[in-house]
């Protein structure tokens, strides 16, 4: 086994996941894992980075492969590393939407000291979240037009993605007949993130929008796979700007796609306006994106500010409580009154909305 001077894993974990490994390839002999890589951590997974060399009836072999390994986490809703095994082998056994192989998994927490699955590992660039993509990075350096491509090509994937039925996710919850609407991700996935985040305080502001939400779903044109994590930096791209992959289904649920949508877009400011940073040229504005959201799956959406409403609903919950196991998230201190404005906003839109019915 050789272990790359850039890694900070621990030689005892590798080597037992080379052995690990090896037993589930009988065909390969003298199985190494090299240049063995640990980037910063996400909020419920060990990533390690590392490839795998070996000899198959005399001809050399290699595979870069990424495990993703559980970690301890305080919250209930990150505490399943396979959840998100189980939604990326859905969607690469059901769907051409681009994600990662997966490869192997193992439950049994002995093995290694803790559940983990193993994918393939995908090459492309990420827009970068810090700096922000607005600023600075391979994404910025881009032409204005290039970007705006880059955008409308990660919108088109996330479309290939929601175009799988949410019957292909029986292991998030069985729903009968009826197709999961924006109710039942506001129970499922925002009132229990809520009910965790709040530790038996009140918050009358958000309980009440969440009421009000909650009483006035629009609606369900389409339902299936919500990634509830969409945005520029979860998107792989190659280098003519095609999307390579997408990453981080943690908290994948159910529900209308114009929740992703949302979120795609919602994030895309909050990592530019909220950040005190100059929205860069060529990625088009809100209007014009929720625009394209309308030509590109097919139907029109005049009550999008209603979903615009559940993600920043989602997002302040979110700023509730800790979940971030250590992670730094180098957000200012003024991100959750801008949350909070922004709520009131597509609040008032959607009740404007409301009133031409």
């Amino acid at each position: 086994m050789t272990n790359d001077a850039k890694s900070q894993t621990d030689p005892q974990l590798i080597d037992k996941l080379r052995t690990w490994l090896a037993a589930r390839m009988p065909g390969a002999s003298d199985l190494q894992l090299g240049n063995v890589v640990e980037p910063s951590q996400g909020f419920s997974s060990r990533t390690i980075l590392f490839t795998a060399t070996w000899s198959e009836q005399g001809v050399a072999r290699e595979r870069d492969l990424v495990a993703r390994i559980q970690r301890d986490t305080v919250c209930p809703m990150l505490a399943d590393v396979f959840h998100q095994y189980r939604v990326m082998k859905a969607i690469g056994e059901q769907s051409s939407a681009a994600v990662p192989q997966v490869v192997f998994a193992e439950a049994d927490a002995a093995v290694i000291g803790d559940p983990f699955f193993i994918m393939e590992r995908v090459e492309g660039r990420v827009p970068p979240d810090f700096p922000s993509y607005h600023e600075k990075g391979w994404f910025a350096e881009l032409g204005a037009a290039e970007r705006e491509l880059a955008w409308w090509n990660g919108i088109r994937e996330m479309e290939r993605l929601h175009r799988l039925s949410w019957r292909a996710f029986p292991f998030i919850a069985e729903l009968g007949e009826e197709p999961p609407s924006a109710r039942f991700y506001l129970e499922d996935f925002v009132g229990r993130w809520l009910d965790w985040a709040r530790q038996g305080q009140s918050y009358p502001e958000i309980e009440e929008a969440l009421a009000f939400l909650l009483a006035n779903v629009p609606p369900v044109h389409q339902s299936g796979l919500v990634w509830n994590d969409a945005r520029l930096g979860n998107t792989m791209y190659r280098d003519d700007l095609t999307v390579a992959s997408l990453f981080d289904f943690e908290v994948a649920s159910l529900g209308p796609p114009e929740l992703d949508m949302a979120h795609w877009l919602y994030l895309d400011e909050v990592f530019s306006t909220q950040f005190g940073i100059e929205r860069i040229s060529g990625i088009p504005e809100r209007m014009a994106t929720i625009k394209g959201f309308e030509e590109i799956y097919g139907w029109k959406m005049p009550y999008f500010a209603f979903y615009e409403a559940v993600v920043a609903l989602k997002i302040v919950i979110l700023t509730i409580r800790d979940y971030s196991n250590g992670k730094t998230m180098n957000a200012p201190e003024a991100l959750p009154g801008f949350l909070m404005d922004r709520l009131r906003q597509y609040l008032d839109e959607y009740r404007q909305y409301l009133a031409t019915l």
